[in-house]
């Protein structure tokens, strides 16, 4: 009974099949006990649905989940990583991270296309109030990643400092 028996990997790109996926085995170990889970996080990233899916089960969940980040942490995966509980927020040596502001297409006529712009600002605001909830960041700081007009990528040592997360692991 270790840390084996709590463990839960999202590897690969965050999709519904993915997400449900990870939603279902924290549920599952949520009503076994409270105890610790451990989510282990490599991902490229993928839809900003099924990131605030996965984010509010974990903030939901009675138990405290404990975010480790392998390999690669970029786009939506940033978010999970930070929801993890503060102080337990895990990084590899090696990893790397990747923000930048959410992404979609437009189509449609002019009214429609205005419609579905307001609904990204709004999942923008949404994503930056989550990270300044759960990170040393304030909005402006995140609006210059944001707006670096770049993938913006970062070094375990700066995550750390941003309060992505809280320590290094593998030295």
């Amino acid at each position: 009974n270790g840390i084996d028996d709590r463990l839960v990997v999202l590897h690969g790109e965050v999709n519904e099949h993915s997400i449900s996926s990870v939603v279902v085995q924290l549920l599952h170990l949520a009503n076994q006990n409270y105890k610790p889970i451990h989510l282990v996080i490599s991902t490229y990233g993928g839809s900003v649905d099924e990131m605030f899916s996965l984010y509010d089960t974990i903030k939901f969940l009675p138990c405290p989940v404990h975010t480790i980040a392998l390999g690669k942490v970029m786009s939506a995966g940033v978010l999970l990583l930070t929801s993890g509980v503060k102080g337990k927020r895990m990084i590899g040596r090696s990893a790397r991270i990747m923000i930048h502001p959410i992404s979609g297409g437009l189509i449609g006529n002019v009214f429609e296309a205005m419609n579905e712009m307001k609904e990204f600002e709004r999942l923008q605001e949404l994503m930056v109030s989550a990270l300044m909830s759960e990170t040393s960041l304030k909005k402006e700081e995140i609006d210059k990643l944001m707006k670096a007009g770049h993938d913006f990528f970062l070094t375990p040592e700066q995550a750390v400092e941003m309060g992505i997360v809280d320590r290094i692991i593998g030295d």
